[in-house]
């Protein structure tokens, strides 16, 4: 089940936040492969969507790989492992450097950096 809001005043268009969020949600496994996810119809009444913004999303989705169209059915989520592992790696290559920055901006040194992930992680 698909479980996001549509923020109306985000700069982001409707149908990437809806892109984006199914994406999310198989990179996080919420979504697996052979997942049935609503209709275009379903989804855009849940988000009180106009059908067509549902349809573009899920028509980028099936383009890039994420979903597949099965008449009769609807859309269902096709094997991403890899691709969504890469992703998940780059997404997470993004946050970390956006980190460092801040973190050495604020004067942290890479040795300051260095023990707060190791005491970090030793809580975990």
């Amino acid at each position: 089940m698909i479980l996001f809001n549509i923020d109306n005043s985000s700069a982001v268009p409707a149908y990437q936040q809806v892109k984006q969020a199914v994406i999310l949600d198989i990179m996080a496994g919420r979504l697996n492969e052979g997942d049935r996810i609503p209709s275009i119809r379903e989804l855009a009444k849940i988000l009180k969507l106009n059908p067509n913004t549902v349809a573009k999303a899920y028509y980028n989705l099936e383009d890039e790989g994420y979903i597949q169209g099965r008449r009769g059915s609807g859309y269902v989520v096709k094997s991403q492992r890899t691709k969504t592992d890469n992703i998940k790696r780059g997404m997470l290559e993004d946050q970390f450097k956006g980190f460092l920055e801040n973190a050495f901006s604020l004067g942290f040194t890479k040795r300051d950096i260095y023990e707060l992930m190791r005491k970090l992680m030793d809580d975990e």
